[in-house]
């Protein structure tokens, strides 16, 4: 007899409040789920998802024979020779839990078994805009019975890896895909770190290699020009990892939510390509506090986490703004199927929220939205020497510590139509047009103070570094470079204000 473990993620579906104590120990209980329907699988002729000259998938819930319990599944793996080091680290991963992984395989053949994945078809993914609670979003998904979920940032390279590795078959790519977003994304996308400082969401290896396995023994016979296709990678990938948690289909074909994180509009075409509903989800902030934040991110990442220094001149503040100016409006001509969620809104009002999102999506409405969790473990976040588990109404606060009054009132100015569209706070004399041009004439001529911290930066740490390397002629070149950033930011500053004040820019429309 073969024996399927339950579904033990802890985040189950149940009745929660939402003011409740913060509480960062796993709850226990029992997941509550719809019962399941027995669905009609269409023939494929009748698969109106499907695109011409591609292969059609089969959607029979076993192409291979169940004999294959009798025997070892040997998936076979072409790269362990390779001089590829992501690779060698793959294959490393591979070899150590094998044998493990092996044991494991009847149980999550008779799991996986149950997934139609080449049948699913419904997919969406979330993006940035800024430090504006993207991780945050994923995990009130985590814990949703019709929703597959990758946490983090574990998702984000998947379409960047088959680009990168397409001469790989499924099976070579979902044995090698851990180690590529662990090397590519770090902490926040390792499959199997523990402990990890982005987030308790370690998976076992043995568990995930064995759900591949169990999946190589179901679907190992259907025709190698239909598993080659971009889209089966991502379904594999999404079941694969559902298998390594143990969880139970109660909808054979979920909905898969990824993180494409940063605004890509290649990678967005291609989503949709594979994906013709796809739909996409960004996190927005208040512009002041976005700006706020995003302006210190980029300072730590390009002057403190960058031992390098000395070999160009950064300009943070130019591409802070840069960025956030860039993304508001989304990916390019995808404003139908695009939404923003508000980050104050996931702290202050969590189920509205995420009523509006999930009848969107297409996906009922359950209490365990309201819990943040990956992987069924309480997403803690730490900050200011405090931890906390899901909304913090004190994180909903406009910040703006790092910039002066000058700094809000050209933000307020070049970014009105967001402030009145996301329904954000703003003095009102800068509905009038010719005020806020006046704004913007006045930031081109005065650095921001966030320009002036830069210019201090680059003086102190790098032009100084320099000299000390007797490095003349880069030390020279400094105020040469900052000239230069400087009359970018002001063609920066004009373009904007001016393709928002023509109407030619226009912001994600909020849940």
């Amino acid at each position: 007899m073969i024996v399927v473990s339950h579904f033990s993620r802890n985040n189950q579906c149940s009745a929660s409040q939402n003011s409740r104590p913060i509480d960062i120990q796993p709850k226990t209980g029992n997941r509550e789920a719809e019962p399941y329907r027995e669905l009609t699988v269409p023939a494929v002729a009748e698969d109106n998802g499907a695109r011409p000259d591609e292969a059609q998938p089969s959607l029979s819930p076993v192409s291979g024979s169940l004999q294959v319990l009798a025997q070892p599944v040997r998936i076979p793996i072409g790269f362990d020779k390779s001089p590829d080091e992501i690779l060698q680290l793959a294959a490393r991963q591979y070899r150590e839990h094998q044998d493990a992984a092996r044991v494991l395989v009847p149980a999550k053949l008779a799991l996986l078994r149950d997934y139609d994945a080449p049948g699913m078809d419904r997919a969406a993914t979330i993006c940035h805009w800024g430090r504006s609670g993207s991780v945050l979003l994923a995990s009130y998904f985590d814990g949703h019975e019709d929703i597959i979920t990758l946490p983090n940032q574990t998702s984000e390279y998947a379409y960047p890896f088959c680009g990168e590795y397409q001469s790989l078959s499924l099976w070579e790519k979902l044995v090698a895909y851990p180690a590529y977003s662990q090397v590519r994304k770090g902490n926040a996308g390792d499959f199997f770190l523990k402990p990890n400082p982005d987030g308790d969401f370690a998976i076992d290896p043995a568990h995930y290699f064995a759900s591949v396995q169990a999946l190589f023994a179901i679907y190992g016979d259907n025709p190698e020009l239909d598993l080659g296709a971009r889209r089966r990678f991502f379904q594999f990938l999404h079941v694969a990892y559902a298998g390594a948690l143990d969880r139970p289909p109660v909808n054979p074909r979920p909905l898969m939510i990824s993180a494409q994180h940063w605004i890509n509009n290649e990678l967005a075409q291609d989503f949709i390509d594979d994906f013709p509903g796809a739909r996409f989800l960004h996190t927005i902030r208040d512009p002041i506090s976005a700006f706020d934040s995003w302006l210190e991110r980029h300072f730590t990442w390009q002057f403190r986490d960058n031992p390098d220094l000395a070999a160009g001149y950064r300009y943070p503040a130019f591409d802070s703004f840069r960025d956030l100016f860039s993304w508001d409006a989304g990916h390019g001509g995808l404003h139908a199927r695009t939404r923003a969620i508000r980050f104050e809104d996931m702290h202050l009002e969590p189920e509205q929220t995420m009523r509006r999102l999930a009848e969107w999506l297409g996906v009922p409405y359950r209490p365990c939205m309201l819990d943040s969790t990956l992987n069924g473990r309480p997403y803690v976040v730490e900050a200011g020497g405090r931890r906390w588990v899901g909304p913090n109404p004190d994180n909903a606060r406009r910040r703006s510590k790092n910039l002066n009054a000058l700094d809000q009132l050209m933000v307020f100015a070049v970014l009105h139509r967001n402030f009145a569209e996301w329904n954000y706070p703003y003095p009102r004399f800068l509905r009038h047009r010719s005020t806020r041009a006046v704004l913007v004439l006045t930031g081109m001529l005065i650095p921001t103070k966030m320009e002036w911290v830069n210019i201090k930066n680059v003086i102190r740490l790098q032009a100084a570094a320099a000299l000390r390397k007797r490095r003349f002629a880069t030390a020279l070149f400094a105020p040469c470079a900052l000239v230069l950033r400087r009359l970018r930011m002001i063609q920066l500053l004009t373009s904007t204000a001016a393709a928002r004040s023509l109407g030619k820019t226009r912001p994600m429309r909020v849940i």
